[in-house]
């Protein structure tokens, strides 16, 4: 009996020992489930704004190809450790792996640190190269929008190369070499811009006039063929001197096609006249006649048939000229009257608001008894108002209908 009872007592005791042990070890598991889920929530948080802040970031890899790759190695990694524990938010505080006391999110955390140190030294070195290699990012950026690699492929890899080599001296803090060499890069980058422009807008006006050689232009029509060649000349020039002055290079083009096609045209009529026998001469040259009587007719009604080609053709010009003179003339004289018009338009109106304005004066002053006292002091002090009533019957149709009186 007596070891029965030593027994349970034992019993009893360890029961104590073991209730006194369960209370603190239950709260300290529950401060450590929030002590995780703060961790966790901490870490979802941190994934979302590295997410949102990488958007974009590839335009950074010109200024250090190492860093940024690095960066984005980090960013990958962060990545996959967090895909681990994102669905079981007690694995973050688990060991990583077997030869490591670190847990999922240390590792986490350690690669954000990677990352956030590398942005800020790909920032700088922006801040940095944007400053010291502007000249050369504008360029590069222009010879991109006018699709310099699309017609000189070999040498815009070739310059690229030469750009990144500019941006690496910047990393290596070699600024003034970076600014020598920039100058070099710029010479390269300026001729294949005169080159692309060139192939751009020169480039298909010559392959037409490769075509037109081909149906003999240049046989039967010399001259104007040497306007067209002369025409692309002048382009080219114009390029090599203003590669940017487009209004110039497109006025340019316009002067050439005009050419090419006033080639065209004469040599099919140099070919047709060589093709007629001396029998139709006579008949070609009365075709041409007719041609210029039917202008004469038309402007003044004279035959100038008495008269040479060359002579019918002058006296032509200059009646087309008087006749524009003419115009140009009958237009502005019509401005003027119009402009008179809306003068005299403008006097009567102010005339009969003048004379309006009288008769409501003489009114006033015959009626001055029959006005409210208040009104009628308002108005001897010059504080009150009365309505003009002005028909728009006495505006003229000009001024209700057309400008304003301030036109």
């Amino acid at each position: 009996m007596k070891q029965m009872g030593k027994a349970a007592c034992i019993i009893c005791l360890a029961a104590l020992l073991s209730a006194c042990q369960s209370t603190p070890e239950g709260g300290e598991g529950v401060s450590s489930q929030i002590h995780t889920e703060n961790l966790f929530q901490g870490a979802l948080k941190a994934h979302q704004i590295w997410l949102k802040k990488l958007e974009g970031t590839e335009q950074l890899k010109v200024y250090s190809p190492d860093k940024y790759a690095l960066m984005m190695s980090s960013w990958e990694k962060a990545d996959s450790i967090f895909q681990e524990f994102k669905d079981s938010p007690e694995v973050a505080s688990k060991s990583y792996s077997l030869f490591s006391s670190s847990t999922y999110l240390d590792r986490f955390y350690e690669e954000v640190i990677v990352l956030e140190q590398t942005l800020k030294e790909l920032e700088h070195l922006k801040r940095v190269a944007d400053d010291v290699l502007e000249p050369a990012i504008t360029q590069l950026n222009y010879l991109n929008s006018i699709d310099a690699r699309q017609y000189y492929r070999s040498e815009y890899v070739r310059l690229t190369r030469f750009y990144a080599k500019l941006f690496r001296l910047v990393e290596n803090s070699e600024l003034s070499d970076a600014k020598e060499e920039q100058e070099e890069f710029l010479e390269r980058a300026h001729s294949l811009e005169i080159r692309t422009i060139k192939k751009t807008y020169i480039s298909p006006q010559e392959d037409a006039l490769r075509k037109l050689r081909r149906e003999d232009v240049r046989y039967y029509a010399p001259v104007s063929y040497a306007r067209v060649e002369a025409e692309i000349l002048k382009g080219k020039e114009l390029i090599e001197r203003a590669p940017r002055a487009f209004d110039d290079i497109k006025r340019i083009v316009s002067e050439i096609q005009f050419e090419l096609a006033h080639a065209k045209h004469i040599a099919l009529e140099v070919k047709a006249l060589r093709d007629r026998s001396k029998d139709e001469y006579e008949n070609f040259i009365l075709d041409i006649e007719t041609k210029l009587l039917q202008i004469s007719m038309a402007l003044n009604g004279s035959d100038l048939r008495d008269q040479s080609l060359k002579s019918q053709a002058e006296q032509i010009k200059g009646e087309v000229t008087s006749a524009r003179q003419l115009y140009a003339a009958s237009q502005k004289a019509g401005g003027a009257r119009k402009d008179d018009e809306q003068l005299a338009a403008l006097t009567a109106l102010v005339t009969a608001q003048q004379k309006q304005i009288k008769q409501l004066k003489a009114r006033l002053m015959g009626n001055s008894d029959s006005l409210p006292t208040a009104n009628a002091e308002q108005l001897a002090a010059g504080t009150g108002s009365l309505e003009l009533n002005t028909s728009t019957e006495d505006v003229p149709e000009r001024l209700t209908s057309g400008r304003t009186v301030s036109q």
